[in-house]
């Protein structure tokens, strides 16, 4: 497992960088299976688990000291964990985890950053030209005309978005904004053209009208319909 950095991160995108290391290293943490229970190998393993152990408390408490997490409950949360994780080493003197106590607190902590990195994204996508910038790469294989008439932009627009020649967006922000979050929603469980699809499809709680066309409607209102329906049933620990 790679060694994580000590020093809080200072800009946005080092913060969010920051937590998806931290968010690799658990998952990785997770897919390891512990095999071997030859008694020689015990000091290799507690001292091993020791090591990643200090790694890891470092850069929580780095993620965690920073301005933008110091007092935010996520923050308090995954202290909480770590404080879970620390008892369950402590009850496992031979670094096996039995009963799946170390296991278990790693999965919550993992919860909790995953929540850390995508609160960073909203936050990242509530600007319109970073969403922009989502839609144009994450949709990048469809059709121009579906994609910009969805935007509510000329071809040409998404044109220079696709070439990363994205500025001021001076179009429909809102809209590009909310289109932008509902991307990065669905495009862990879609191809592009089955997000595309999303939008195109009809729902009887809407009267039988289609995403995008709640958004032609109203922008405001559309997005407290359609990113709760996004998000699907998924427990959302951003506050």
């Amino acid at each position: 497992m790679p060694a994580l950095l000590l020093d809080p991160p200072t800009t946005e995108e080092a913060l969010r960088a920051h937590a998806a290391t931290i968010e690799r290293d658990l998952a990785e943490a997770l897919a390891f299976e512990q095999r071997t229970r030859a008694v020689e190998e015990r000091d290799r393993r507690v001292a091993e688990r020791a090591r990643w152990f200090e790694e890891l408390r470092g850069a929580i408490l780095a993620l965690v000291r920073s301005p933008a997490w110091r007092a935010h409950d996520l923050a308090r949360g995954l202290m909480l964990t770590l404080e879970d994780l620390r008892a369950a080493i402590e009850s496992d003197p031979d670094a096996l985890d039995p009963e799946w106590k170390e296991r278990e607190a790693l999965m919550r902590m993992r919860v909790v950053v995953q929540a850390m990195v995508r609160q960073l994204d909203h936050e990242a996508i509530d600007n319109p030209v970073v969403a922009a910038q989502l839609v144009a790469e994450e949709l990048g294989e469809v059709e121009p005309a579906a994609v910009a008439r969805l935007l509510g932009i000329s071809t040409k627009s998404l044109d220079n978005w696709r070439r990363g020649r994205v500025e001021q967006i001076k179009r429909n922000p809102q809209r590009v904004v909310l289109i932008g979050q509902l991307v990065y929603e669905l495009r862990d469980g879609m191809t592009p053209r089955g997000v595309l699809m999303w939008f195109d499809r009809p729902r009887e709680q809407w009267e039988w009208r289609s995403a995008q066309e709640l958004i032609d409607a109203d922008v405001a209102d559309a997005a407290g319909k359609l990113l709760p329906l996004a998000r699907g049933g998924r427990a959302q620990l951003d506050v």
